[in-house]
């Protein structure tokens, strides 16, 4: 359910291109061969390049290689396709998948004219979808392009199981480290950042001057790259938008799940099980077993590629486990850190780059607005009618609040506050925000400001506001605070634009916009900025920042709940794997009561929810 709605948000940024026809003037050289591409009104565009060969075939689990070079003009018009995944609804009348595995494409978006020849700063996207969903081609950066005078860059990367996956049997014959890692989309996000540092000067950038950024799985994948020794010097300042820094473990990927089906990450080898019990090959798991036992490494990886893309991810979704959270990066210690993704943020040796981190106030909200225990849906009536189901009303708006409020602040240490402390602790200047805008209409007398807020995803509207000129937008989201939406978005765009050019988001602003304070100046106080349009409270600092402590001291007094609803709410919010708390806090919250409860209502509803 919650992976619809993330499909809904990113079809929600999608704005579709116009025709397109070549412009001479777009000609470039890049190391693999020449490009052409097109104006689309002050800018310069190139849509579909190649940054690495096919992951098809023979190399499907492989670490991605360079493009075959071309001698011919490429005319980069098109989008290419989005890697394979599943389809975005997955109706009775819609495909059940999308894409291709014939992805690794990148699109560059470029000022036509500067003001001078100097060398501009290089922004490389890096989009969300939980790594199964989602696609280069979602976001169009024009406004931050035209009116910032940056380059931005939009990469695609292999997805799901085709994006990370160990399995012994892919570990034997002639492999690299890189092979052996699993790691491939984080690998396929390197090389398409080697390709920026090989050509982008041939577009107007400047490769000594790169920042990556994203959201969500995006961000995850940008903190990811900070702990890839492989990545290092490919990029010069990082932004993380509500991005998770766990990381999957190495033993479950290749384990089969314990007898309670609990595991934090989909096992290579029960998606095997899966495909040979699909193929008739084994009637059951005892009979995959057996099967496997007879089979070599080579056989059993010969038969792993001869699967077809739809019945790789049919497997995948038919081996998922019990409390398994997103797709997440492998810590293998080649492609990144042994010691992960937080270990390498606390490493006062890891070269140090310009970080700027931050999290939206009502992150749930996005995920608990489909949630029909909590919010009812329906046909509306009147002038919604033409629209098959929307939300009608929130159940028990109190009890929706306190788990929105909750979720999200747990959300928010998890990915900000931790983030800044660990960067703190290895001496990195770090900037943190929370995105406060909630300014949303109210419709069939149901307000989207209590329903949604501040919710995931939603600052990528003023990231990319082209997206806000859609019907869709315009209506659900934006409604009457277009204006103040516009400036917002205007002064969001001019820090990540200020950060990308000097790695602090206060220098080199075309206007005065108040001051981004450091998370902690020598007072020693956590500060981080709130983003809001003037028609709310506007941009200010705040000190709010969150402790475990303080969360679960306000939970347990929160008399929102009862004594097992506090439970319920800590037991359903730290489920997944990578958020769990360290096991003391949870056995001392309220007293011990919490201990040796049923819990099983709560979990049947949180594995219907699974995304």
């Amino acid at each position: 359910m919650a992976a619809r709605i993330i499909a809904l948000a990113i079809l929600l940024l999608t704005l579709a291109a116009c025709d397109a026809m070549v412009h001479q003037q777009t000609q470039r050289t890049t190391s693999f061969g020449p490009v052409i591409g097109t104006h689309e009104g002050s800018l310069s565009v190139w849509r579909g390049i190649p940054f690495a060969q096919p992951p098809i075939g023979a190399l499907r689990w492989r670490a991605p290689l360079p493009p075959v070079p071309w001698t011919e003009t490429l005319t980069a018009l098109e989008n290419a396709p989005a890697c394979f995944q599943r389809g975005f609804f997955q109706g009775d009348n819609e495909d059940p998948f999308s894409g291709d595995e014939d992805c690794l494409y990148l699109n560059i978006w470029a000022p036509t004219q500067t003001d001078s020849d100097q060398a501009l700063p290089v922004m490389v996207w890096i989009h969300g979808g939980a790594n199964t969903l989602g696609s280069a081609a979602t976001y169009n950066p024009s406004h931050l392009v035209n009116e910032q005078s940056v380059i931005v860059v939009t990469i695609a990367y292999r997805l799901a199981s085709f994006g990370w996956f160990r399995h012994p049997s892919l570990r034997a014959g002639p492999t690299t480290a890189m092979d052996d890692s699993g790691n491939f989309g984080t690998l396929d996000t390197i090389a398409a950042l080697r390709f920026v540092q090989d050509n982008i000067a041939e577009f107007g950038g400047d490769p000594s001057n790169v920042t990556i950024f994203g959201e969500s799985a995006g961000g995850h994948n940008v903190a990811a790259l900070l702990a890839s020794p492989l990545a290092d010097g490919l990029f010069h300042k990082a932004i993380i938008q509500s991005g998770i820094v766990s990381v999957a473990s190495l033993n479950e990927a290749e384990s089969d799940y314990p007898s309670d089906g609990v595991s934090g990450t989909i096992s290579s080898q029960e998606i095997l099980y899966q495909l040979l019990i699909k193929d008739g090959i084994a009637e059951d798991l005892a009979g995959a077993k057996r099967h496997l036992a007879n089979l070599t490494s080579s056989e059993i990886a010969d038969y792993l590629r001869a699967q077809t893309p739809a019945n790789l991810l049919q497997a995948e979704q038919a081996a998922n486990p019990r409390q398994v959270g997103m797709t997440r990066v492998f810590p293998d210690g080649v492609v990144v850190r042994s010691d992960g993704i937080v270990g390498a943020l606390k490493d006062p040796a890891r070269t140090r780059v310009p970080i700027l981190v931050g999290t939206n106030r009502d992150e749930t909200k996005l995920f608990n607005a489909m949630d029909p225990h909590l919010v009812e849906w329906g046909q509306p009536d009147g002038l919604w009618s033409f629209i098959d189901r929307m939300p009608l009303t929130i159940k028990n708006p109190d009890y929706y609040q306190a788990m929105s409020e909750y979720g999200s602040d747990f959300w928010k240490l998890r990915a900000t506050d931790d983030v800044a402390r660990s960067l703190t602790q290895s001496e990195q200047t770090v900037f943190a925000y929370r995105f406060d805008w909630d300014e949303l209409p109210t419709i069939q007398d149901l307000n989207y400001a209590d329903l949604l807020g501040a919710a995931h995803a939603m600052e990528l509207l003023f990231l990319f506001p082209a997206a806000m000129a859609q019907t869709l937008v315009s209506k659900f989201v934006i409604g009457d605070g277009a204006e103040a939406a516009e400036r917002l978005s205007q002064q969001m765009r001019n820090y990540w634009a200020a950060f990308a050019y000097t790695g602090d988001p206060n220098l080199g602003l075309p206007a005065p916009q108040p001051t981004w304070p450091v998370w902690q100046a020598a007072d020693g106080v956590e500060r981080f900025l709130i983003l809001d349009s003037d028609n709310d409270q506007g941009i200010m600092t705040s000190t709010a920042a969150l402790t475990l402590k303080s969360l679960l001291t306000k939970l347990e007094q929160d008399p929102r709940f009862d004594l097992m609803g506090r439970c319920q709410a800590l037991y359903g919010l730290t489920y997944r794997n990578g958020d769990n708390i360290d096991s003391a806090a949870w056995e001392t919250f309220a007293a011990g009561q919490c201990l040796d409860r049923d819990y099983q209502t709560v979990t049947q509803l949180l594995e219907r929810q699974r995304f």
